[in-house]
């Protein structure tokens, strides 16, 4: 498995190559079956099994530090209040007695990329002070017949253990419509994953949490089993100015007016902030290459960055 400098899991090992092919200074190769704190790096945690493909992670981001509209602020804040009270909701209420799903505690993050979906994720896991466990279907799919079944059911022990909650990124690959016409043995054991996947979200007591780009895609049985659906959108006019303040670090080498900061920020209409971020650093790349080390960042720089970004989305090449 492959880790970049922020110590999130990446793909493929070329995400945390350099232009010569060297590994990057503060990237990661772990073996499968070697179990590490993916915060630390370091020793193995004895509670862990050894032959375990997944790893617990303690967030550090916190909701604080998420740039979202209120709306969302408040429908993750209302999920948080329900996840907190399920044992006086159903043992003191006695709903337990009617919804035999037991409270089962499933929330999907769906919007397009780069809104913050996996951030918030994190977040959420630490406001309920718990770890967390993030899976990827890469990791859990095999080419080996019944080993994908058993990776999904791996996953979900693994968090029942140690009481974490479990992040399935890219989730329409997981949550995907079971197929009808089966004629081939890869559209079965397609199907089997999927059941399989039904059958742990039943009787998972703990946290699940989804993120997803396409939510069309989902199964009909996966959505009716998610308590919340939480619109992650692109960000308005005031969050992106609240994503340039928060983003732009004090030793940022900026050289810009209030009202032209205004200008980027309604420039940057329809960026995600992972998109905006890039902006951030390729405008600084700019100002760099043309003044050295004691450079200014100008307007000029920050709209050359948003022209480029827009440009390459334009063409596919930028994954946002």
């Amino acid at each position: 498995m492959f880790y970049n400098e922020q110590k999130k899991h990446v793909r493929t090992k070329k995400e945390i190559l350099d232009d010569s092919g060297n590994v990057r200074k503060g990237c990661k190769i772990i073996k499968k079956g070697e179990i590490y704190e993916r915060t630390l790096f370091t020793a193995k945690n004895k509670l862990f099994k050894a032959d375990t493909p997944f790893v617990l992670e303690t967030p550090q981001k916190t909701l604080e530090d998420l740039v979202l509209p209120e709306v969302t602020r408040q429908q993750i804040d209302s999920l948080l209040q329900k996840v907190k009270l399920h044992q006086v909701l159903y043992e003191n209420f006695g709903l337990g007695k009617v919804d035999l799903s037991g409270g089962r505690t499933a929330i999907n993050l769906y919007g397009p990329p780069g809104t913050g979906k996996s951030v918030t994720a994190e977040a959420i896991a630490n406001a309920l002070g718990k770890q967390m466990i993030r899976v990827n279907y890469a990791e859990i799919e095999s080419k080996f017949v019944g080993e994908t079944p058993k990776n999904i059911k791996e996953a979900f022990h693994f968090a029942k253990e140690n009481d974490a909650v479990l992040f399935f990124d890219e989730a329409d690959s997981i949550l995907g419509k079971r197929l009808s016409n089966v004629n081939q043995s890869t559209d079965h054991a397609v199907n089997v994953s999927r059941s399989v996947m039904l059958l742990e979200l039943d009787s998972f007591k703990g946290v699940t949490l989804f993120a997803t780009n396409f939510m069309s895609n989902y199964d009909s049985a996966f959505v009716r089993r998610i308590i919340g659906h939480i619109e992650m959108p692109l960000p308005t006019q005031q969050s992106r100015m609240q994503l340039y303040q928060k983003m732009i670090p004090k030793e940022y080498p900026k050289n810009i007016t209030d009202e032209e900061l205004y200008h980027i920020v309604c420039h940057s209409e329809g960026l995600s902030g992972a998109v905006i971020l890039n902006v951030i650093i390729n405008a600084a790349t700019y100002a760099l290459n043309r003044e050295g080390i004691g450079c200014k960042v100008v307007l000029q720089d920050f709209e050359l960055a948003i022209e480029g970004v827009r440009n390459a989305k334009k063409t596919n090449l930028q994954i946002t």
